[in-house]
């Protein structure tokens, strides 16, 4: 059985290391380079700490659905969203282009509908009001769509 293990892990290793594009030789553009991001670029760090904290919001607006909520649960989750928008919103900021910058305001955008998002959940929670982030969400999706088109990142 040990033996069996050993062939599986060494197998899915050699998978691993032989689907990594090999690197490209001076002179060609890398594989991430059809993208339009360059290895400086921002941008893409701002779209992926942007959409996790979309994530981690969802998640956390999950927990309305079952009332009465429960209190140590949606804290813990209003905690994780709140982190996750604020590393979000630090991580958007500058831009090396014209296209980057306007994506990166995008998600700014979007995170700002975040934030307002939570604190609705955060008032809805406590039962003091309902929640009407469902369309919220729809134009933060838009958005984030929106800045990764900007962005070049499809």
């Amino acid at each position: 059985m040990r033996n069996f293990l050993i062939v599986v892990v060494a197998i899915v290793l050699a998978v691993l290391y032989l689907r990594k594009a090999p690197p490209a030789a001076p002179g060609e553009p890398s594989a991430g380079g059809a993208s339009g991001a360059s290895a400086t670029s921002r941008g893409p760090g701002c779209l992926m700490a942007a959409e996790s904290a979309s994530r981690s919001l969802s998640d956390a607006t999950h927990l309305l659905i079952s009332m009465p909520v429960d209190a140590s649960r949606w804290s813990d989750a209003e905690n994780v969203a709140s982190s996750a928008i604020a590393r979000a919103e630090s991580t958007c900021s500058g831009g090396a282009t014209d296209a980057e910058r306007e994506g990166m305001e995008t998600a700014r955008d979007a995170l700002a509908l975040m934030r307002t998002n939570l604190a609705e959940a955060a008032k809805a929670a406590l039962g003091a009001g309902g929640f009407q982030g469902v369309a919220r969400q729809e134009a933060i999706d838009n958005r984030l769509a929106s800045a990764r088109a900007k962005l070049g990142l499809r």
